[in-house]
Formats: structure tokens, sequence, C-alpha cells
């Protein structure tokens, strides 16, 4: 007699939970209701007759059980959902990925003809969307981030370190007589970003330089702020994914870079489920592109 399993919608459902450890987020993920992904979660808990959560006021926690059957459950779910994309041949040549939207302009796009012409049989498709997408929601294989891992419920891989960089307006190396002169620093006119608007004072703090004397610019967003060094004043540019606007002669960049800083750019990708053949051609051909761009 063989042994009756627990319906597969509440496997999966207790597995996202389990990663996202909030029944709201598994929701969110799973496009459901909160109240559905709890009833489900209670008619597994009853199914096997242990539960396999601690309900707090805030905070949801595996038990020794729970966590224990979602490490026993994951790898069948995972052959489950690579067996069923052999079967329908979904293990295509298509790439659905997510880029940072500097990542993408300095390097990726510049060498995509590249790309395409060694990997022929791989179509990327490709989003630079400022925001982060929702890789258990949305329909994206793998993304491109900077931050700080982890990542509930995604595998990330680091792809380099990043430092910070000054950048600036040609000319300015002589204007100010830099970089001879660090405390010209002071006098020069910056450009501050909206979602990191401290960025240039803990730079003077760790030059040991004073506060800015200078003119101030204030725009939204990173690459912004980028565009704006070309011609407004000194922006702090992410190293080495400017180098190829360094190199250009569009700015320059009369000091080293600082750093490495505690975030840097990863490649993430959803933990439950298979990640295309060519994801792995991806990772390491983009890899292979930051490496070169850091000497």
């Amino acid at each position: 007699m063989q042994t009756r399993l627990p319906n597969l919608n509440f496997l999966i459902t207790f597995e996202v939970a389990g990663q996202q450890l909030s029944f709201k987020r598994a929701a969110e993920a799973l496009c459901v209701t909160p109240s559905a992904v709890s009833q489900q979660i209670q008619q597994l808990e009853d199914f096997v007759g242990k539960p396999l959560f601690v309900r707090h006021n805030r905070s949801l926690v595996l038990t020794d059980d729970g966590e224990q059957y979602l490490t026993q459950i994951q790898p069948h779910l995972n052959g489950l959902r690579k067996a069923t994309n052999a079967l329908r041949k979904e293990q295509t040549t298509k790439l659905r990925v997510s880029v940072m939207p500097p990542v993408a302009n300095r390097i990726l796009l510049p060498n995509l003809e590249e790309f395409q012409r060694i990997h022929q049989h791989v179509e990327l498709q490709i989003d630079t969307a400022l925001t982060n997408s929702n890789l258990l929601s949305e329909n994206i294989d793998l993304a491109v981030r900077f931050g700080q891992p982890p990542w509930p419920g995604l595998t990330h891989e680091k792809l380099c370190e990043v430092k910070i960089q000054p950048i600036m307006p040609v000319g300015y190396s002589q204007k100010y007589d830099l970089p001879s002169n660090v405390s010209s620093l002071t006098e020069l006119p910056l450009i501050h970003m909206a979602e990191r608007p401290g960025a240039w004072n803990r730079v003077f703090n760790q030059l040991g330089l004073p506060a800015s004397s200078g003119p101030a610019y204030h725009v939204d967003d990173y690459p912004a702020a980028v565009q704006a060094a070309e011609s407004l004043g000194a922006a702090l540019a992410l190293f080495p994914i400017e180098q190829p606007l360094i190199k250009s002669g569009r700015v320059e960049a009369p000091f080293p870079p600082i750093g490495p800083l505690d975030e840097a750019i990863y490649a993430v990708y959803p933990t439950n489920r298979e990640m295309p053949t060519a994801g792995r051609i991806f990772i390491d051909w983009l890899g292979s592109l930051l490496a070169i761009a850091e000497l």
C-alpha cells in the first residue's frame, strides 16, 4: 500500500513560506492572499500531524520538524521542476535577466553583440529597472544586484567587489590642482544623490578633510549623478563599473578608488527553481567582463 502524499500546492506554499519566514511575503511571491497561505500551511500541518512553524505576533520561525522537512523536500521539488522543464523542453535558449542600470549601460550592453555572436543559441531578455525585481514572483531567471546578501529565497554569487571613485568633468584636475592638492576637493562643486545623502561626508571624513565649501547640486539617483559628472561637478562613481566611462575620456578620475565597500555586485537567482543552462553561461561571461574592467 502506497503512502498518501500531501497536496503538491501545499508543499510549494510551505517551501516559499519557509524561505521567506513570512506568510505575507510568501503570499506576494505566490500571488495569493496571506490567509490562503495560512490555510494551506495549516492543512499541511494537519496532514503531517506536526506544527511546522512557530507563529509569533510579528514573526514566523520554522520548528525543528519544519526545518528538517523543508530540507528534505526541496531536492524533490527541484527534481520535479527539472523533469517537467525537460519534458516541456523549457530548458530553452531564452534567458530573462534583471540588471542594475550602471552594469547594463557600461558593461553589458556595449558587449552584448559579442555575447550574441559567441552564444547564438541564447536569447537574452534584459530588464534594467532601478528597483530590484522580485525573482520569486516575477518572470525573471536571474538578476545582477548591488548590495549585501543574503536575500530570502535567493542564491547569490559574488561577481566583483566595489569601490568608490570620485569622477569629475575633464579639466578639473588642472583647474583645482588635483591630485597633488587633496584639500582642493572641498572647493569642488559636488553632485549629491537623494538615495545616498551622506556619501560625500563619509568620503571627506575618511580622507580627513573638512566639510565642503563648494557648490552643491542634488539629483535623485546614481545614473543622474554620473551623467552630471560630465559637466556639472564631482560625483561618486562605482569602481570598476564606470571604468569604461573614465577610459572614454568623458570624465576625469584623479584619485584612486576608495574601498572595497561592504556591498558588492552579485548574481542572484531563486533557490527553489532550476536556473536555465544559459544562466551559468551569462554569469561566467559577465564576471569575466567585470574582471577586465578592474584592470
